[in-house]
């Protein structure tokens, strides 16, 4: 769990990097969407915005932007990997790994999805045609982000929980273990205290103490 949570300390420190270049990522794909005649259709998928960089992006800045916001893309689903290779149980955890790897999947449409509160990108976008065009694509990280948060929060109070039951557990076997010995010990020293103490002489004390032997 140490290297989960590494790992996203990582990419929320790239998130925040992205979210102040967000006006630059917005006017890149607004360029993109121009060269391929999309001005009527909401960035919708991972994919497009792989499609823009390698067909339509003829600009550094925005091949820069676009190659962030895939890095962190292809982090969170690393991430999503990661969390799933522990096999959790756990209910929270697993839907919410399921629902990001549906959001992280290329082809996933994602023109609909909204980042909720905390979340400022849809704010700061400048009208409702932009949420519009692209409310979707800049709620992917920040709606992921939250989803593992979620997964990995269950997952750890998991483990926690079942550490103190095993310790728990194992101090009840050494209690029982101990108390089991010391019974044990106890009976022996009493069977040992048995065997060695001298039976008393019949016919000692009282008249037979002042009788001569001869008699």
């Amino acid at each position: 769990m140490n290297e989960v949570s590494k790992a996203l300390a990582a990419i929320e420190e790239k998130h925040e990097r992205f979210k102040q270049q967000q006006f630059i990522f917005i006017s890149a794909l607004e360029r993109s969407r121009d060269l391929t005649f999309e001005r009527t259709q909401p960035v919708s998928s991972v994919q497009q915005v792989q499609k823009y960089i390698n067909l339509h992006c003829h600009n550094a800045t925005d091949r820069r932007i676009f190659s962030l916001f895939l890095e962190i893309v292809e982090d969170l689903g690393n991430v999503t990997a990661l969390l799933q290779s522990f096999k959790t149980e756990q209910r929270p955890a697993c839907d919410s790994l399921e629902t990001c790897k549906i959001l992280l999947g290329p082809y996933h449409d994602i023109s609909n999805l909204r980042a909720r509160y905390p979340h400022n990108e849809l704010n700061r976008l400048s009208c409702n045609e932009a949420r519009n065009y692209y409310g979707g694509v800049v709620s992917l990280i920040p709606s992921a982000l939250d989803l593992l948060k979620t997964a990995s929060a269950a997952m750890r109070t998991a483990v926690e929980t079942q550490t103190i039951e095993i310790t728990k557990d194992e101090i009840v076997e050494q209690n029982t273990s101990f108390y089991r010995t010391g019974s044990s010990s106890s009976n022996k020293t009493k069977n040992a205290s048995c065997k060695t103490s001298k039976p008393v002489a019949k016919g000692i004390g009282g008249w037979h103490a002042g009788k001569p032997a001869w008699k």
